[in-house]
């Protein structure tokens, strides 16, 4: 039971030692409004260019 408990402290050491790492990376920040914009225009027009090229 001790080992148990002792491996859980250890998890959430590391855990936290993780999360507070990553928090000031600019990698895992939310995607503006403008960023999700411009994926899905260029999302929609790939697919509509391969099914251009698909109904040749």
């Amino acid at each position: 039971m001790t080992q148990h408990t002792e491996l859980e402290q250890e998890l959430d050491r590391r855990l936290t030692e993780i999360e507070s790492n990553e928090i000031g990376d600019s990698v895992h920040a939310a995607l503006s409004g403008r960023s999700i914009l411009v994926f899905i225009a260029v999302a929609l027009g790939i697919a509509a260019a391969s099914w251009i090229v698909a109904a040749l």
